[in-house]
């Protein structure tokens, strides 16, 4: 299967724009958003999907990051989904848990192509589809899929 992004932020705008830099450097992926943790992580069960990478925004209202990056993790059939977190500067103990949760990079906001573009060929991998899945991209380019 090709490249299944997931982008996880509050914020219209900086979950926008990771989108347009995810189509713009790959076109051909399937897009996932999610406006927060929980409607990502219900997304992701819905879907029965397992991502080639997350986009993270670490500071949400609610569930944040790190309580979306424990559900993945304790989610045995996404347990090894690459993520990476999208974040302002945040404390260096708040870092530090994100990795032991298994995060596989940080990046800062706002996104700078050439920055996803090097997550994207160290971590992404092709997504994988569970027996229950029912994603299927349209002919000829990739899917764009939101979550409220």
């Amino acid at each position: 299967m090709s490249l299944v992004f997931l982008v996880v932020d509050d914020n219209d705008a900086d979950r926008a724009a990771a989108m347009q830099q995810l189509e713009r450097s790959y076109p051909q992926a399937t897009l996932l958003q999610a406006a927060g943790a929980n409607p990502g992580m219900r997304l992701l069960e819905e879907r029965r999907i397992v991502p080639s990478l997350v986009l993270l925004d670490y500071a949400m209202p609610g569930a944040n990051g790190l309580d979306f990056l424990n559900d993945l993790r304790h989610a045995r059939w996404l347990e090894r989904v690459p993520v990476a977190i999208l974040s302002e500067p945040i404390a260096d103990r708040l870092v530090v848990q994100c990795y032991r949760l298994g995060a596989c990079e940080f990046l800062a906001k706002p996104l700078r192509t050439f920055e996803l573009r090097q997550c994207v060929r160290d971590f992404a991998r092709p997504a994988e589809q569970m027996a229950s899945a029912t994603i299927v991209p349209p002919i000829g380019g990739g899917a764009r899929v939101s979550a409220a």
